[in-house]
């Protein structure tokens, strides 16, 4: 049996080694005792058995069964897992080290008091603040356990959706060891110790493709530093450097962009605040708008875009991307890490924007989160089979991070402005070929990495138009940063919606959306933020979003 909870076998100044050495508490009864305690605990037992088992399909499997018989409280069933291990790691010499030192790193302080022994002492033994620091337990699973202690359930999330392009599906696993488990199992990540006489010689240690996933969730840069750091020396590898992609703390005010690490800006709330109240002025009852608001047109003419019908006028598609998370081909394929903080009141434009254009009759189609490949698939699905010959206009608009010439889908993948355009202008959407089309962009356009003192010589093809029927609106200019509130959405959109509530019916678009120019450039002035909308056309004539009066 184990002994009362107190330390009178472990003063500060007894040496832990002694103390374990002669432990003759530890033995089947005190694992069944321990094993029958941590029940009610079953995160515990899941901790223990991942740093303890060497073998991860064993591991994976005992704690699947023991999931599922400690979610079910009529269940009294002993899995002996605790026991199991025991039979087989009594026999190295140091496996009440091994054992200790587990409790020890789970915290499981109680425990270790019971055994009769001082827990501050045998923290200071065994160093289980340090992950660099190689004693009885595998220092990589220990240095995993201390990752899956720091990654939060979203970060837990991201992390499963970004194994999913590795055709890796973690998905039934609700804990990180059980998902690290798998990944030991799959050999995607691996962890071997080289035996001789039960003495371990050394390590083969490969988690460089969790390290360039990991590296790019927010929160974790210090503790993957340490963890390639670790793999290094146990391989025994010269030491290189880890470019990590830094998180940004959450803000009143936040950039829709994707370089990490250059400095924040906090704004004054109440310069901000005012900006918005501006914007909020100039939205007009509709009713008002359209019954008070006339052109000094007498007549339409030849030169104007053919709006078919009031009653439908035709397609807007809205693509929001506010969570992101890493995947392979964002990881692999572009060579760069890059975390993405989610984008915090992005919904406020996406019921603005559907609000603004449902009052025009538009058809209004909108998605969230949508990968890369699923992002081209569904602006496709959308002008195929909705688009009808009824429409006059299509409309589509992004709301995302971005780069220069490019916006990111939700699996961090940067997809071209052009790729989008060119695939509009395809074979396949023969339905949008003769009608115009609007590309509306809510992201920053600043170039990755881009020294401030550099200037770029290769040509600009992303901002050339070579088609026509086309205007794409781009919520800032090149090298430029757009705005977002967290509370209130985005200067670009919230302004954009109010002018075309103003003025639809009235004016053109390249009218409006001048206007729309002049006032976010004047009021982002007024706050010291530097964005400059601009747009880009190859429209033959006037557009106007409503039949105009």
């Amino acid at each position: 049996m184990m002994q009362p909870d107190s330390e009178r076998h472990g003063g500060i100044g007894v040496s832990v080694e002694n103390i374990i050495g002669n432990n003759d508490v530890m033995n089947f009864d005190m694992m069944a005792e321990i094993e029958k305690e941590l029940l009610n605990n079953p995160y515990d037992m899941i901790s223990l058995v991942f740093l303890l088992y060497e073998v991860p399909d064993t591991a994976l499997q005992r704690l699947i069964v023991f999931q599922r018989v400690s979610s079910d409280p009529g269940s009294s069933t002993n899995l002996n897992m605790l026991h199991d291990w025991f039979q087989h790691a009594k026999h190295n010499p140091n496996w009440k080290h091994e054992f200790v030192e587990a409790l020890l790193i789970c915290q499981l302080y109680s425990i270790v008091r019971k055994m009769g022994i001082n827990v501050p002492a045998a923290r200071k033994f065994y160093q289980t603040d340090s992950i660099t620091v190689k004693m009885y337990v595998n220092p990589m699973k220990k240095a995993l356990y201390k990752l899956c202690e720091s990654i939060n359930s979203d970060n837990l999330l991201k992390l499963k959706k970004a194994l999913l392009t590795y055709d890796t599906d973690t998905t039934e696993y609700d804990s990180c060891e059980l998902v690290f488990l798998k990944l030991l199992c799959d050999k995607f990540i691996t962890i071997n110790q080289y035996h001789y006489n039960k003495k371990v010689l050394g390590f083969k240690v490969d988690v460089d493709k969790l390290i360039k996933i990991v590296e790019n969730l927010p929160g974790l840069r210090k503790l993957v530093l340490e963890i390639d750091m670790l793999q290094e020396s146990m391989n025994d590898l010269p030491k290189t450097s880890v470019t990590v992609a830094t998180s940004t703390p959450t803000l009143h005010m936040k950039v829709d962009e994707s370089r990490q690490g250059a400095e924040d800006q906090v704004y004054d709330k109440m310069s901000f605040n005012d900006l918005f109240e501006e914007i909020a002025a100039l939205k007009l009852d509709d009713k008002e708008v359209f019954e008070t608001l006339k052109s000094d047109r007498k007549q339409l003419d030849n030169d104007i875009y053919e709006i078919k019908s009031n009653k439908k006028i035709g397609t807007c598609v809205i693509i929001n991307q506010v969570n992101f998370y890493p995947s392979k081909d964002s990881i692999e394929f572009t060579g760069q890490n890059t975390t993405l903080d989610k984008r915090i009141g992005s919904d406020y434009d996406v019921t603005t924007l559907e609000n603004t254009m449902r009052s025009l009759n538009f058809t209004v189609i909108s998605e969230t989160d949508l990968d890369h490949k699923k992002m081209m698939k569904f602006i496709m699905d959308v002008v195929k089979n909705k688009v009808t010959e009824d429409d006059s206009i299509f409309m589509l608009c992004i709301l995302s991070h971005g780069v220069r010439g490019h916006v990111y889908a939700a699996d961090s993948v940067k997809v071209k402005i052009d790729d989008i355009q060119n695939m509009l202008d395809s074979d396949e959407a023969v339905n949008i070929h003769n009608i115009p089309k609007l590309l509306i962009v809510q992201a920053c356009q600043v170039d990755e990495g881009r020294h401030p003192d550099l200037v770029a010589d290769s040509p600009q093809s992303n901002y050339v138009l070579r088609k026509t029927h086309f205007l794409i609106y781009y919520a800032t200019a090149p090298d430029l940063e757009a705005y977002r509130n967290e509370k209130k959405g985005t200067i670009f959109i919230q302004m954009l919606c109010a002018q075309i509530k103003k003025f639809a019916n009235v004016e053109h678009v390249h009218d409006i959306f001048t206007k729309v120019n002049h006032r976010v450039t004047a009021l982002c002035t007024k706050i010291r933020c530097a964005q400059v909308p601009i747009f880009q056309s190859t429209l033959t004539k006037k557009l106007y979003l409503q039949m105009p009066q």
